[in-house]
């Protein structure tokens, strides 16, 4: 059952580990993206490192040199906080590429819909000049609206694909707010922005996951070694049985020949006198 919680225990750490390496070996080569591959191995050794001396500063902390558990120490302090640092800034990309996306949609939207009111106020102004003429005066009004129908119809057709634009805007606007939709809800009833609700979810991400990683090695390791304690008390344990049974079965030996042994002499001085009368 030990070796199972051990095994179980190990296998949480190489996750957690492995997820948090990957997600912040990422975001640290998208921060520094003027040389993502360098980066990555970077970042990809000292996560290694950082989860070995963990286990190590664990296992020889009673007798390690107090300067170099000190170093050791703060390095892995330091790596915790790279580490955290690269994961922010993954997941910040990962909500930013949507969240950008619909501010930008947002922006076209408005600016289409600041151009359709815009039309809407030039054709009511051709309208109104065209109102404005006095109604006897027939043949101007005629004149008037031939000389405006070409702009009538530029104007018509503007609006017309104004608003066929807005439609596949507001429809792109509705996918990117589904791909956010959680956040949406959670930010309306906090009464916040999407901005913020995310940046907190973030933090609490970020403070959880590498140091997580960090106490579940450690954790692995001080069970690896409470299990080699238990079976080297076991071992102990049945050779120690074996030799109280060895000397158990020495002694009833012993005692069953002692017991035997009275029994023999009489035969022996019986032997020693009939050869005594014989020589005689």
């Amino acid at each position: 059952m030990m070796k199972l919680y051990v095994l179980l225990l190990g296998l949480s750490a190489l996750v957690i580990s492995g997820v948090g390496a990957t997600f912040s070996v990422t975001g640290l080569a998208k921060l520094f993206s003027g040389a993502p591959t360098a980066v990555m191995f970077m970042a990809g050794a000292l996560e290694f490192a950082k989860l070995i001396c963990a286990s190590f500063l664990h296992r020889t902390w009673n007798v390690m040199n107090p300067f170099l558990k000190t170093y050791l120490t703060i390095a892995i302090s330091i790596l915790v906080a790279i580490t955290s640092m690269g994961i922010f800034g993954y997941l910040t990309h990962a909500y930013q590429s949507t969240s950008e996306k619909l501010k930008a949609t947002e922006v076209r939207i408005e600016s289409f819909a600041k151009e359709e009111k815009r039309i809407n106020s030039e054709i009511e102004r051709l309208e109104n000049e065209i109102k404005a003429i006095p109604e006897e005066r027939i043949s101007k009004r005629l004149e008037m609206q031939k000389e405006f129908a070409p702009q009538f119809e530029t104007l018509k057709r503007q609006a017309l694909d104004t608003n066929i634009r807005m439609r596949e805007l507001n429809i792109q606007k509705l996918s990117f707010q589904t791909e956010i939709g959680p956040l949406l809800y959670v930010a309306r009833a906090m009464g916040r922005d999407t901005d913020t609700v995310a940046h907190w979810l973030i933090f609490i991400f970020v403070m959880v996951f590498d140091p997580l990683a960090v106490c579940l090695v450690v954790s692995t390791s001080f069970a690896i070694q409470l299990a080699q304690k238990e079976s080297k008390e076991k071992r102990e344990r049945i050779e120690k049985e074996k030799h109280e049974a060895a000397l158990r079965e020495a002694q009833r030996q012993a005692e069953l020949k002692a017991v035997q042994t009275p029994h023999l002499a009489p035969v022996e001085n019986v032997v020693t006198e009939e050869a005594a009368k014989t020589a005689i």
